[in-house]
């Protein structure tokens, strides 16, 4: 980060991936960003769309438990399903992104996963942040505890 925020002086420099409690928060800004972008852990609030069974899923899983694959347009991490597994079996056989990329149907398949709760006919595609989340919170506590230190 700080690299980056020396290199691109007098432009504003977000910082993503991982963000998800009040050190990751304070760290990012201290390296030099202005601002940060905080995926999973709001995913993983109560007024999030994300499917009940899929937060509880993520809730009680971490990074580790993710899988990875590769497709158009760039790799994307999962929790375990039926759907995923093919898509990493695929990838490990040398598939191409293409083939790879009509197999996991787009984002059709990541609402499929996420928002309808089908874990075995879609994907739930999340950052690697959930290692740090045990709770179902509201966005208000969410943004209390990441911004307490700014108050």
């Amino acid at each position: 980060m700080p690299l980056i925020a020396d290199a691109v002086d007098h432009t504003p420099v977000m910082a993503a991936g991982g963000i998800d409690d009040k050190r990751a928060f304070n760290a990012a800004l201290a390296l030099g960003a202005e601002g940060v972008y905080c995926g999973t852990v709001f995913l993983m609030s109560k007024e999030s769309r994300m499917a009940e069974n899929v937060k509880e899923a993520a809730r009680s899983a971490n990074a580790q438990d993710l899988l990875l694959f590769r497709t158009i347009p760039t790799y994307y991490r999962s929790l375990t399903g039926k759907l995923a597994n093919e898509l990493v079996s695929m990838d490990k056989a040398g598939a191409s992104n293409e083939e790879l990329g009509k197999k996991m149907g787009g984002f059709a398949n990541l609402r499929v996963g996420m928002l309808e709760g089908d874990m075995d006919n879609g994907y739930v595609s999340l950052g690697l942040g959930i290692s740090q989340i045990h709770e179902i919170r509201n966005v208000k506590e969410i943004i209390d505890e990441l911004t307490f230190d700014f108050k």
